[in-house]
């Protein structure tokens, strides 16, 4: 019965991953099309220029709220990182970061999606997945308890899917470790 249970969840979490990987390939997909299609059909008329060179933009709501911002992070940005990173990143209607696309000055490109702040654990990471600068991937799922509910991890030729839970009554974590020879507790 138990096998049956973590078959289910293990299904459940390839076809996550699976919309995961099509967002990730869309998404570029989508931007090109876009800038593509507006190179070629865009007409030199007032207002209309053929190229845009800044360091930050900024779009802002109907109510001039910050909701989308692309550029790098500011020097004194007050979100703590493991490096610097430059690209897509949409806000809330608070105007708390809720989520991105980007590349850092460590070599790695993130997709990764938030909780709103307050909700759960204290880190706001929910979703996200990474490709390191050695190749690696990493696509996980946080809990609002904290730490990892599950990951697929590609490191190498060697695959690895983890799903965790934390007990309640004494805070450990219980991992298992689903490998291609075999699983592990």
């Amino acid at each position: 019965m138990r096998d049956l249970e973590v078959e289910a969840r293990v299904r459940k979490l390839e076809r996550r991953a699976g919309r995961w990987r099509w967002l990730l390939v869309a998404t570029p997909v989508l931007l090109m099309a876009i800038v593509l299609a507006g190179r070629g059909f865009a007409r030199l008329e007032v207002g209309i220029v053929p190229e845009i060179r800044t360091q930050r933009l900024i779009v802002l709501d109907q109510e001039g709220r910050k909701r989308v911002e692309i550029g790098e992070d500011a020097p004194d940005l007050d979100i703590k990182r493991n490096a610097r990173v430059a690209g897509l990143i949409i806000f809330d209607g608070n105007e708390q970061e809720c989520g991105g696309m980007v590349t850092a000055d460590d070599g790695s490109a993130t997709v990764a999606l938030d909780a709103p702040r307050g909700v759960g654990y204290r880190v706001s990471d929910r979703a996200g997945m990474k490709v390191g600068a050695d190749g690696s991937a990493l696509i996980g799922v946080l809990s609002n308890a904290g730490g990892f509910a599950a990951r697929l991890i590609a490191q190498g030729a060697e695959g690895q899917l983890e799903v965790s839970r934390v007990d309640s009554t004494e805070g450990r974590a219980s991992t298992r470790v689903i490998h291609v020879e075999a699983d592990s507790r």
